[in-house]
């Protein structure tokens, strides 16, 4: 029995440094943007102010090759509403009892870039964690809801990388609509940079 425990210790140290490949011990920066899709700039007319399509301006954030960093975007926000309300007798006045209730707002991504070296490209390991806030019809208080997400995508070192679109598909290249153009269409985008 030892014989075979001590080969299965033995198998396992030299498959170790197989399964797990050395990352250089280098920072990495990660770059997180927002920006509006303007792919159909070309063939349409929009109106508006020319900032260059930027919603969000760039997070950046740097990190030890393989190891986990957090980018918060987050908000608290109170809310004063009433508990309750007493009165002892028909004769007297009421008291009023006020409490204060805060809600989270905002985005947390945790990203865990990976740079095997050279001119490669890294692979970034991305959970998003949301929290909203909404009113209810009908209800004292805003109900807070929460999501996470998570995903791995391959980033070439120093370009962006669309990880998430909201909004509208975009339209076909050569075909043309009159109708309104309300909902723009919103790229979220990330970059990996070795300094």
């Amino acid at each position: 029995m030892r014989i075979s425990i001590a080969f299965l210790l033995l198998a396992c140290s030299l498959w170790a440094p197989v399964a797990k490949a050395q990352l250089p011990a280098r920072d990495l920066t990660v770059e997180l943007r927002q920006i509006e899709d303007r792919a159909d700039e070309g063939s349409s007319y929009r109106a508006g102010p020319a900032d260059g399509g930027q919603t969000l301006v760039p997070q950046k954030i740097q990190v030890r090759n393989g190891q986990k960093a957090q980018l918060r975007m987050n908000l608290s926000v109170p809310m004063q509403w009433v508990e309750a309300v007493q009165a002892p007798s028909a004769n007297s006045g009421a008291s009023v009892k006020q409490a204060l209730q805060w809600f989270d707002v905002g985005q947390t991504v945790t990203v865990t870039p990976r740079w095997p070296g050279g001119n490669r490209a890294a692979t970034v390991e991305l959970e998003v964690q949301q929290a909203n806030m909404a009113t209810r019809s009908n209800a004292d208080m805003p109900s807070q809801s929460r999501s996470q997400i998570s995903s791995t995508v391959t980033a070439p070192l120093a370009q962006w990388v669309t990880i998430a679109a909201t909004g509208p598909a975009p339209a076909r290249q050569g075909s043309y609509s009159s109708a309104g153009g309300g909902e723009v269409r919103r790229l979220l985008q990330i970059r990996v940079l070795v300094p």
